[in-house]
């Protein structure tokens, strides 16, 4: 209720702006103060300043909106919503020839770019994004040249702390060269908890403490992204001296400010380290529970399968070669071993070829016909609603009713709502304000399927036809595909994309990178 008429508020301001003479700059203040507060707040002056810069032309705020809008997309963890208004930003002021713009708009991408493992491409947008303002000397310029080396930390793996280091401090640089005393210490706030982080990586506890009681000192009550932030790397710091019991205090008092508003990229972190932090309290139950919140990133089945058979032949010929040392002649075992190594590699290759035949055709047929249908098959929880609540097999159900259950299930196919992590039967029969086997009984008579078949056919129709139509989606993890279609891990995901089309999604997307 809270937030609903903190919204409606917001509305009524942001309508009254518009009516009266646009201060694009203090406008776009606002909506940057409320983004490390709540996001979606931020969104609704965003909309505000996109409108007013349409109308009154100002190509410079609207890029600049755009980039908020990507890092509010960034916060939630919303990776497609990301690079699209970053690539919105960079598209206007490379038509206007803004520098700043460009500069943000690479910096959002960059950022997003090293969250889905796209190093190279991560770093290419960065440095661009220096690039276009390494000669100006603003406030402006210092405070993104100080952003752009915090992004940079996350190409850094965990025993790059000397980069790190180097990193945090030209960040620290930059931001102390900011005139405006407010902007300056909100923004040295990041800066310093990153270098409290590093050196916590390092084990300087003293150099820790220091930077992040300072972050504490400077950060504002209201400001919930940068104060979890330092609530996390206390913890971390914690964890670090191998003191858990602190460590989960500061970590659960992040996670809550991070759930309650809806940072969903910093509680990625937190749960992770959650789940080590039970881990070494030995809180069996508590570490399955953070486990299952805390996507991890795994390489597909199938790149360990082809690891697993590299370093099957790594191990024959190390053998091979052993062998040959000691007993310093060809002998005719040698020469069979040679020959069956031989056979099997070729068969090896011979089946690879067939599985990428195989695929390809199938990936052809897919891409030209579209997915199969897979056949009904009885759901036991359905079957089991209908024994409860009827003697009877059939189910009346009204020409009016089933006709609003269609029109419902329209809207929702179209809205994309599939996608949903929470969506379940009740869920959709609620929405509709009818009983789950009248539902029930309408999609297996129109659609063919029970419930859980129809929303899986609909979540991988969905991510198939967007792997056709926008290559990006093929450089995404496959953890990231099962995110974004609302499965609660990337098996889960691919047991069941396998299960529609065939074929597992990494093989899928190999072999339609080879048609397309």
């Amino acid at each position: 209720m809270e937030k609903k008429i903190t919204f409606f508020l917001l509305l009524i301001i942001s309508n009254f702006i518009c009516s009266q003479q646009f201060d694009f700059e203090s406008q776009y203040k606002y909506a940057r103060s409320l983004s490390s507060k709540n996001p979606d707040s931020s969104e609704i002056v965003l909309n505000t300043i996109i409108d007013s810069a349409q109308k009154k032309k100002q190509p410079k705020y609207l890029a600049k909106a755009y980039y908020l809008k990507s890092f509010n997309s960034y916060l939630k963890s919303d990776a497609k919503g990301t690079l699209d208004f970053a690539e919105k930003a960079l598209k206007i002021s490379s038509d206007h020839n803004y520098g700043t713009g460009k500069a943000l708009a690479y910096r959002m991408q960059g950022t997003q770019y090293a969250k889905l493992g796209l190093l190279k491409e991560a770093s290419q947008s960065l440095n661009n994004g220096l690039s276009e303002i390494k000669n100006e000397n603003t406030d402006e310029a210092h405070e993104l040249k100080g952003m752009i080396y915090n992004s940079f930390l996350i190409l850094f793996n965990h025993e790059e702390y000397r980069k790190k280091e180097l990193y945090s401090k030209n960040a620290v640089r930059e931001f102390q060269q900011i005139r405006n005393i407010a902007r300056r210490n909100e923004l040295l706030v990041s800066a310093y908890t990153n270098l409290g982080y590093t050196f916590a990586e390092l084990g300087k506890f003293d150099e820790s403490q220091s930077f992040l009681t300072q972050a504490l000192a400077l950060v504002g009550n209201d400001n919930y992204y940068l104060k979890s932030s330092i609530l996390h790397d206390i913890g971390f710091s914690f964890s670090q001296q191998k003191k858990p019991d602190s460590a989960v205090v500061y970590y659960q008092k992040s996670l809550e400010l991070a759930s309650r508003y809806g940072f969903n990229e910093k509680k990625i972190e937190i749960t992770r380290n959650l789940e080590e932090a039970y881990h070494q309290l030995g809180d069996v139950q508590n570490v399955q529970k953070y486990k299952l919140k805390n996507l991890e990133l795994k390489d597909s089945i199938a790149y360990n399968q082809k690891m697993a058979v590299n370093k099957t032949l790594n191990q024959k010929e190390e053998n091979f070669d052993r062998q040959l040392t000691k007993s310093r002649s060809i002998s005719k075992g040698l020469v069979v071993a040679c020959t069956v190594l031989l056979l099997v590699l070729g068969g090896i290759g011979f089946y690879i070829i067939y599985l990428r035949k195989k695929h390809k055709k199938a990936v052809a047929r897919i891409y030209q016909q579209g997915i199969t249908p897979v056949a009904y098959e009885e759901d036991p929880q359905e079957t089991e609603d209908q024994q409860e609540t009827a003697a009877t097999p059939d189910i009346k159900i009204s020409p009016e009713t089933e006709e609003h259950i269609l029109n419902g299930l329209k809207t929702f196919e179209e809205s994309l709502d599939f996608n949903h992590k929470n969506i379940s039967r009740y869920h959709l029969s609620n929405a509709f304000n009818v009983n789950t086997k009248y539902l029930s009984a309408v999609i297996k008579k129109h659609k063919k399927f029970n419930f859980n078949q129809y929303i899986n056919h609909l979540r991988i129709n969905y991510v198939v036809d967007k792997l056709k139509n926008d290559p990006q989606y093929r450089k995404y993890k496959i953890n990231h595909l099962a995110e974004i279609t609302g499965y609660s891990s990337h098996s889960a995901f691919s047991l069941e994309f396998k299960k529609i089309t065939g074929i597992h999604p990494s093989a899928f997307i190999k072999a339609l990178e080879e048609i397309s």
